[in-house]
């Protein structure tokens, strides 16, 4: 005999007995039918909606308006409102439902609205559809793709698959608690936000932009010119050449743009087919050739070091007089990128190879070493300090996550 599906959260509030209600979601929500026909609203009250902000105003959220010349017959969404997004994403392929917390506004035809009914609590409807498996479950069997990917779904017939809901009082009591943790991610997201263009100030602040010929601020004691040196001038070509494994290795791989390495492993038998690799040793500058035109440019650190790379990856050591971890904020940037992508002849992708004569023709103002070491500490601690909160951060939505399991049936 099989057992049935529980009606009761893994995790409740205390006070709160018996099964959840099993019921279509037009229980809980009525279609809306409420449109601007007045012209009551403006482009400039035109809704987006968001995965991750939910319901927002479209010129606070995407810097313009993106409504056609008439916004009159653009549905009416009021306050606590639901909008049903019937516009595919990369993983909620059957669009996205969210709750309107902020003011009263409009949306194009694209969205369908409804209004919550006395026996659900609007934010309870959101923090409900913010699992995208819960979400994706809810409208797969409902919801028709057309061409083009396109989403076929009235919206009456989207309120009829069934949804596993307490009663208000309890919905009350757990939209509450997720209102509290998207405070505390939102008050996170601020201070990694905050730190990041603060980082950004001191780059700009502590290197040399544009047409200038020393930093507007220097760090205490230095006030020697900074000298123009070419790459050549700076690293020195580094090899460390190993017969390719036939039992599996690491492999290194670069970002483009600028954001890194990442690591890969290799299986037996899944080599390349190449007689002899490189090493990768740490604090060296290496540079992916293919796509050194899109900045896929890194200066390798200690988690690099041992991993194995083709040919088409050059290292360079930095000379006795640089500080390797100086030219990761100095060199990877967008004025490198253009000599990059000058240096790499040809046309885009593979058929576009960076010449290593030319890159390292390159040439940029470098302070001396010591002032190297200064500049590099105090960018590299704000760096720690960005990641400690992202991880921070990253905790916060896992925490959220895992309350999205447990409090729900």
């Amino acid at each position: 005999m099989m057992k049935s599906k529980r009606k009761v959260p893994e995790i409740r509030f205390a006070g709160f007995e018996g099964d959840w209600d099993k019921l279509p979601l037009s229980e809980y929500l009525t279609t809306s039918k409420t449109k601007n026909r007045d012209n009551t609203f403006g482009k400039e009250d035109v809704l987006s909606v968001s995965r991750e902000f939910g319901v927002i105003n479209q010129i606070e959220y995407q810097g313009r308006s993106f409504a056609g010349a008439s916004v009159t017959g653009y549905g009416v969404a009021e306050t606590n409102d639901i909008i049903y997004t019937k516009s595919p994403l990369r993983d909620q392929p059957y669009g996205i439902i969210k709750t309107n917390k902020g003011a009263p506004g409009i949306v194009s035809a694209l969205y369908a609205i409804y209004h919550p009914n006395e026996n659900v609590e609007p934010d309870f409807i959101q923090t409900f559809f913010d699992k995208d498996k819960r979400l994706n479950d809810y409208l797969r069997p409902i919801v028709h793709k057309g061409a083009k990917n396109t989403l076929n779904i009235g919206d009456v017939e989207a309120l009829s698959g069934k949804v596993i809901f307490p009663k208000r009082e309890e919905q009350i009591k757990i939209a509450g608690s997720f209102k509290n943790i998207d405070a505390l991610i939102t008050k996170q997201m601020n201070v990694c936000e905050k730190l990041r263009t603060l980082r950004e100030a001191l780059l700009s602040s502590l290197l040399p932009q544009g047409a200038e010929t020393k930093p507007r601020v220097r760090l205490g004691e230095f006030t020697e010119e900074w000298e123009e040196k070419s790459l050549y001038e700076i690293v020195t070509p580094y090899k460390e050449i190993v017969e390719t494994p036939h039992d599996g290795y690491h492999r290194l791989g670069i970002r483009s743009h600028g954001k890194g390495t990442f690591h890969s492993y290799v299986p037996k038998g899944a080599e390349l087919e190449t007689a002899q690799m490189s090493v990768v040793r740490s604090n060296n500058l290496i540079v992916n050739i293919t796509f050194g035109w899109e900045l896929a440019v890194a200066i390798t650190e200690f988690s690099d070091e041992g991993k194995l790379v083709s040919h088409r990856f050059p290292q360079f050591s930095f000379n006795d007089n640089n500080v390797s971890l100086f030219f990761r904020y100095a060199l990877i940037n967008h004025r490198f990128r253009k000599h990059l992508t000058l240096a790499s002849p040809g046309s885009a992708g593979r058929n576009r190879v960076l010449k290593i004569d030319k890159m390292l023709e390159y040439k940029m103002l470098v302070p001396s070493k010591k002032e190297q070491k200064a500049i590099s500490d105090i960018l590299l601690e704000y760096d720690r300090l960005i990641q400690l909160n992202e991880q921070k951060l990253d905790k916060l939505r896992n925490l959220k996550q895992a309350m999205l399991d447990k409090m729900f049936v």
